[in-house]
């Protein structure tokens, strides 16, 4: 299962390839390559970046969603990540949420515009990845929207996710955000 795909990838980011009813998987991953050196410092590890993407295209991702401010990483990773990801037939899409929080009023909207896009990625059986800082806020709360869309209730969508990672969807805010995403906003 998929689990074990993770597990004999742990010098990757991803953190959970989670079936999505109706087809297709949900991927959610630490910015890929990012790491923090022993100063604090943010970096990006070209060989840490490419087992990541090579792990999130062996799961089928056709689809990157990077939900990262460009000031929360180091100058020109959002650019060497596109590269990475269009080198491996993969589109990658910004749709930055602020770190610890929801998606607000221009992500909701661009959400909707990309509805067809996703639906058309999951029906082809591939998987839509999601990214931030560490791969378990914001990348959670968007694959668990990802699998509340398919039909699964919140709660359950947040269990199978932590089921792989325990720290997905980290905090009461965004864990309320998805409670009222499923009855509508």
């Amino acid at each position: 299962m998929h689990e074990d795909l993770i597990m004999s990838h742990r010098d990757t980011s991803v953190r959970a390839i989670c079936p999505r009813p109706g087809g297709g998987h949900v991927l959610t991953m630490g910015f890929p390559g990012l790491y923090t050196d022993f100063r604090g410092q943010a970096l990006i590890n070209p060989d840490r970046m490419d087992a990541t993407l090579t792990h999130a295209s062996e799961a089928g991702m056709r689809l990157l969603l990077i939900l990262t401010q460009p000031d929360e990483l180091p100058q020109d990773a959002i650019a060497m990540l596109r590269r990475a990801v269009s080198a491996r037939g993969v589109r990658a899409l910004a749709l930055p949420i602020e770190d610890y929080s929801v998606p607000g009023p221009a992500f909701m909207r661009a959400w909707k515009r990309l509805s067809p896009v996703f639906r058309t990625v999951f029906t082809s059986g591939a998987s839509v990845g999601m990214c931030c800082h560490h791969g378990a806020g914001r990348s959670g709360v968007i694959a668990a929207m990802h699998l509340i869309d398919a039909g699964q209730a919140p709660e359950h969508a947040v269990r199978l996710l932590r089921h792989q990672f325990p720290e997905t969807v980290e905090n009461d805010r965004q864990h309320d955000w998805l409670t009222r995403y499923a009855i509508g906003l």
